[in-house]
Protein backbone atom coordinates (compact mmCIF):
# COMPACT_ATOMS: atom_id res chain seq x y z
CA UNK A 1 0.00 0.00 0.00
CA UNK A 2 1.50 3.24 -1.01
CA UNK A 3 1.86 6.31 1.59
CA UNK A 4 0.26 9.51 1.00
CA UNK A 5 2.36 11.88 -0.49
CA UNK A 6 4.10 15.07 1.02
CA UNK A 7 1.81 17.61 -1.15
CA UNK A 8 -1.68 15.67 0.47
CA UNK A 9 -0.42 15.64 3.14
CA UNK A 10 -0.09 19.57 2.98
CA UNK A 11 -3.34 19.84 1.64
CA UNK A 12 -4.99 17.48 4.87
CA UNK A 13 -3.08 20.17 7.14
CA UNK A 14 -4.68 22.83 5.52
CA UNK A 15 -8.13 21.81 5.24
CA UNK A 16 -8.13 21.46 9.19
CA UNK A 17 -6.69 25.07 9.35
CA UNK A 18 -9.76 26.25 7.46
CA UNK A 19 -11.73 24.17 9.12
CA UNK A 20 -10.82 25.25 12.80
CA UNK A 21 -10.85 29.37 11.56
CA UNK A 22 -14.18 28.66 10.42
CA UNK A 23 -15.14 26.92 13.47
CA UNK A 24 -13.65 29.97 15.36
CA UNK A 25 -15.42 32.21 13.10
CA UNK A 26 -18.62 30.60 14.10
CA UNK A 27 -18.08 30.77 17.83
CA UNK A 28 -17.36 34.61 17.64
CA UNK A 29 -20.43 35.15 16.14
CA UNK A 30 -22.44 32.78 17.75
CA UNK A 31 -21.02 34.88 20.88
CA UNK A 32 -21.52 38.77 19.27
CA UNK A 33 -25.61 36.69 18.85
CA UNK A 34 -25.52 36.40 22.46
CA UNK A 35 -24.17 39.76 23.65
CA UNK A 36 -26.57 41.61 21.23
CA UNK A 37 -29.77 40.23 22.26
CA UNK A 38 -32.15 41.58 24.64
CA UNK A 39 -32.18 40.70 28.21
CA UNK A 40 -35.16 38.94 29.15
CA UNK A 41 -36.75 40.63 32.38
CA UNK A 42 -39.29 38.11 34.15
CA UNK A 43 -41.57 39.20 36.47
CA UNK A 44 -45.36 38.17 37.47
CA UNK A 45 -49.13 39.73 37.37
CA UNK A 46 -48.77 41.48 40.84
CA UNK A 47 -50.45 44.87 40.78
CA UNK A 48 -49.73 47.50 41.23
CA UNK A 49 -46.11 46.38 40.58
CA UNK A 50 -46.27 44.78 37.41
CA UNK A 51 -49.66 44.39 35.65
CA UNK A 52 -50.02 41.83 32.66
CA UNK A 53 -52.39 43.17 29.92
CA UNK A 54 -52.60 46.78 30.69
CA UNK A 55 -49.25 48.28 27.66
CA UNK A 56 -50.99 52.12 29.06
CA UNK A 57 -49.85 51.42 31.98
CA UNK A 58 -48.31 48.14 32.84
CA UNK A 59 -46.55 48.46 36.61
CA UNK A 60 -45.03 50.91 38.60
CA UNK A 61 -41.42 48.33 38.72
CA UNK A 62 -42.02 47.68 34.71
CA UNK A 63 -42.20 51.11 34.28
CA UNK A 64 -39.21 52.10 36.56
CA UNK A 65 -37.27 48.95 35.16
CA UNK A 66 -37.62 50.02 31.53
CA UNK A 67 -37.02 54.03 32.06
CA UNK A 68 -33.56 52.63 33.64
CA UNK A 69 -33.33 50.01 30.53
CA UNK A 70 -33.19 53.19 28.38
CA UNK A 71 -31.32 55.68 30.17
CA UNK A 72 -28.74 52.63 30.72
CA UNK A 73 -28.77 51.32 26.75
CA UNK A 74 -29.41 47.91 27.53
CA UNK A 75 -32.27 46.40 25.68
CA UNK A 76 -34.99 44.63 27.32
CA UNK A 77 -37.77 42.28 26.86
CA UNK A 78 -40.44 42.19 29.44
CA UNK A 79 -42.44 39.23 30.10
CA UNK A 80 -45.21 37.97 32.40
CA UNK A 81 -44.82 34.64 33.56
CA UNK A 82 -45.96 32.72 37.16
CA UNK A 83 -43.29 33.45 39.55
CA UNK A 84 -42.57 29.78 39.89
CA UNK A 85 -41.63 29.55 36.47
CA UNK A 86 -39.59 33.51 36.42
CA UNK A 87 -37.36 32.08 39.47
CA UNK A 88 -36.75 28.76 37.19
CA UNK A 89 -36.11 30.66 34.11
CA UNK A 90 -33.55 33.12 35.75
CA UNK A 91 -32.04 30.65 37.50
CA UNK A 92 -31.29 28.41 33.90
CA UNK A 93 -31.50 30.69 31.09
CA UNK A 94 -28.61 33.01 30.20
CA UNK A 95 -29.00 36.38 30.09
CA UNK A 96 -32.34 36.85 32.18
CA UNK A 97 -33.44 38.65 34.64
CA UNK A 98 -36.52 38.95 37.24
CA UNK A 99 -38.01 41.12 39.46
CA UNK A 100 -39.25 42.11 42.27
CA UNK A 101 -36.74 39.11 44.08
CA UNK A 102 -36.08 39.41 47.68
CA UNK A 103 -31.90 39.08 48.46
CA UNK A 104 -31.15 36.46 51.31
CA UNK A 105 -28.19 35.05 52.20
CA UNK A 106 -29.64 31.54 50.40
CA UNK A 107 -29.95 33.21 46.87
CA UNK A 108 -26.75 35.41 47.22
CA UNK A 109 -24.55 33.42 44.90
CA UNK A 110 -27.28 32.22 42.49
CA UNK A 111 -27.75 35.39 41.10
CA UNK A 112 -26.73 38.94 39.95
CA UNK A 113 -27.83 41.13 42.31
CA UNK A 114 -28.50 44.56 39.71
CA UNK A 115 -30.23 46.90 41.12
CA UNK A 116 -32.07 47.13 44.22
CA UNK A 117 -35.55 48.71 43.07
CA UNK A 118 -38.16 49.06 46.04
CA UNK A 119 -39.21 47.47 49.02
CA UNK A 120 -42.06 44.25 50.30
CA UNK A 121 -43.97 44.82 53.60
CA UNK A 122 -45.04 41.45 54.13
CA UNK A 123 -48.09 41.01 56.10
CA UNK A 124 -51.05 38.67 56.58
CA UNK A 125 -54.63 40.21 54.61
CA UNK A 126 -57.69 38.44 55.81
CA UNK A 127 -61.49 39.92 55.04
CA UNK A 128 -62.37 42.32 57.42
CA UNK A 129 -64.23 40.62 60.09
CA UNK A 130 -63.43 36.83 59.65
CA UNK A 131 -59.77 36.97 61.22
CA UNK A 132 -57.85 38.62 63.59
CA UNK A 133 -54.80 39.06 61.46
CA UNK A 134 -53.69 40.96 64.62
CA UNK A 135 -53.03 38.04 66.63
CA UNK A 136 -49.95 35.97 64.90
CA UNK A 137 -49.96 33.46 67.54
CA UNK A 138 -53.57 32.43 66.66
CA UNK A 139 -52.20 32.74 62.83
CA UNK A 140 -49.83 29.77 63.09
CA UNK A 141 -53.08 27.48 63.83
CA UNK A 142 -54.66 29.44 60.55
CA UNK A 143 -54.88 27.93 57.11
CA UNK A 144 -52.98 30.53 55.40
CA UNK A 145 -52.40 31.03 51.53
CA UNK A 146 -48.97 32.06 49.69
CA UNK A 147 -47.47 32.55 46.71
CA UNK A 148 -45.37 29.25 45.59
CA UNK A 149 -41.92 29.91 44.97
CA UNK A 150 -41.85 33.14 47.60
CA UNK A 151 -39.02 33.44 50.00
CA UNK A 152 -40.96 33.62 52.73
CA UNK A 153 -42.20 30.41 52.56
CA UNK A 154 -39.57 29.25 54.80
CA UNK A 155 -39.39 31.91 57.09
CA UNK A 156 -42.75 31.17 58.51
CA UNK A 157 -42.85 27.51 58.47
CA UNK A 158 -39.70 28.52 61.03
CA UNK A 159 -42.23 30.13 62.74
CA UNK A 160 -44.28 27.72 63.43
CA UNK A 161 -47.08 27.57 60.91
CA UNK A 162 -48.21 24.80 59.48
CA UNK A 163 -51.04 25.13 57.08
CA UNK A 164 -49.77 27.04 53.95
CA UNK A 165 -51.32 26.80 50.93
CA UNK A 166 -48.99 27.62 47.81
CA UNK A 167 -50.97 29.25 45.12
CA UNK A 168 -49.20 29.72 41.31
CA UNK A 169 -50.66 33.43 41.48
CA UNK A 170 -51.53 36.33 43.87
CA UNK A 171 -55.04 36.56 42.66
CA UNK A 172 -55.02 32.66 43.48
CA UNK A 173 -54.45 33.56 47.11
CA UNK A 174 -56.47 36.60 47.31
CA UNK A 175 -59.25 33.93 45.74
CA UNK A 176 -58.85 31.51 48.64
CA UNK A 177 -59.63 33.94 51.37
CA UNK A 178 -62.47 34.96 49.42
CA UNK A 179 -64.08 32.12 49.18
CA UNK A 180 -63.56 30.62 52.75
CA UNK A 181 -60.96 28.30 51.78
CA UNK A 182 -58.24 29.93 53.20
CA UNK A 183 -58.06 32.14 56.37
CA UNK A 184 -55.53 34.73 55.01
CA UNK A 185 -53.15 35.35 52.65
CA UNK A 186 -49.08 36.54 53.24
CA UNK A 187 -47.21 38.45 51.00
CA UNK A 188 -45.84 41.90 50.10
CA UNK A 189 -48.73 44.68 51.25
CA UNK A 190 -48.78 46.43 48.07
CA UNK A 191 -49.31 43.44 45.97
CA UNK A 192 -52.21 41.55 47.89
CA UNK A 193 -54.15 44.95 48.63
CA UNK A 194 -53.31 45.66 44.98
CA UNK A 195 -54.85 42.43 43.68
CA UNK A 196 -57.78 42.35 45.71
CA UNK A 197 -58.62 45.92 44.76
CA UNK A 198 -57.78 44.94 40.74
CA UNK A 199 -59.73 41.73 41.00
CA UNK A 200 -61.92 41.93 43.61
CA UNK A 201 -63.15 45.75 44.12
CA UNK A 202 -65.95 44.94 47.04
CA UNK A 203 -63.80 43.07 49.34
CA UNK A 204 -63.29 44.52 52.23
CA UNK A 205 -59.72 43.48 54.42
CA UNK A 206 -57.84 43.84 57.04
CA UNK A 207 -54.06 44.23 57.03
CA UNK A 208 -51.47 43.29 59.91
CA UNK A 209 -48.73 44.75 60.64
CA UNK A 210 -45.89 44.25 58.91
CA UNK A 211 -44.20 40.76 59.76
CA UNK A 212 -40.86 41.41 57.57
CA UNK A 213 -39.68 44.54 55.66
CA UNK A 214 -36.86 43.60 52.86
CA UNK A 215 -35.26 45.31 49.97
CA UNK A 216 -36.92 44.06 46.48
CA UNK A 217 -34.54 43.91 43.85
CA UNK A 218 -33.61 43.50 39.76
CA UNK A 219 -31.82 39.87 40.27
CA UNK A 220 -30.47 38.57 36.64
CA UNK A 221 -28.51 35.10 35.62
CA UNK A 222 -25.04 34.66 37.30
CA UNK A 223 -24.01 36.17 33.25
CA UNK A 224 -25.03 39.30 33.20
CA UNK A 225 -21.73 41.42 32.71
CA UNK A 226 -20.31 43.84 35.20
CA UNK A 227 -20.68 46.38 32.37
CA UNK A 228 -24.10 45.87 32.03
CA UNK A 229 -25.07 46.03 36.18
CA UNK A 230 -22.95 49.17 36.42
CA UNK A 231 -25.13 50.98 33.24
CA UNK A 232 -28.32 50.18 35.34
CA UNK A 233 -27.15 51.16 38.57
CA UNK A 234 -25.93 54.51 36.92
CA UNK A 235 -29.61 54.62 35.70
CA UNK A 236 -31.10 53.96 38.23
CA UNK A 237 -29.20 56.85 40.06
CA UNK A 238 -29.99 58.91 37.90
CA UNK A 239 -33.82 57.93 38.11
CA UNK A 240 -33.82 58.74 42.11
CA UNK A 241 -32.24 61.59 42.04
CA UNK A 242 -33.78 63.89 39.01
CA UNK A 243 -37.31 62.47 40.94
CA UNK A 244 -38.46 60.27 38.47
CA UNK A 245 -38.75 57.48 40.87
CA UNK A 246 -40.78 58.84 43.36
CA UNK A 247 -42.97 59.90 40.47
CA UNK A 248 -43.31 56.88 39.10
CA UNK A 249 -44.22 55.20 42.30
CA UNK A 250 -46.92 57.74 43.64
CA UNK A 251 -48.74 57.31 39.98
CA UNK A 252 -49.25 54.03 40.94
CA UNK A 253 -50.51 54.92 44.22
CA UNK A 254 -47.16 53.64 46.53
CA UNK A 255 -45.26 56.02 48.86
CA UNK A 256 -41.32 56.12 47.55
CA UNK A 257 -39.26 55.00 50.84
CA UNK A 258 -38.35 58.04 52.94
Amino acid sequence: MSRPGRSARLDTISTMHILLRLLLACAASLSSLAAAAPLRVVTSDIPPLAIANSPARPGALVDLVREMARRAEVEIQVEYVPWKRALFLVSTVPNTAIFPITRTPEREKVYRWLVPLHYERFVFIAEEGKTDVRNIAALKNKRIAILRGSVQMENLKRQGFTKLLETTTVQGGVRLVRTGIADAVFGDQDIISGTAHVFFPDMRYAISDPLVTTETWLGGSTDVSDAVASRLQAAMKGIVKDGTYARVLRSYGLKPPQ
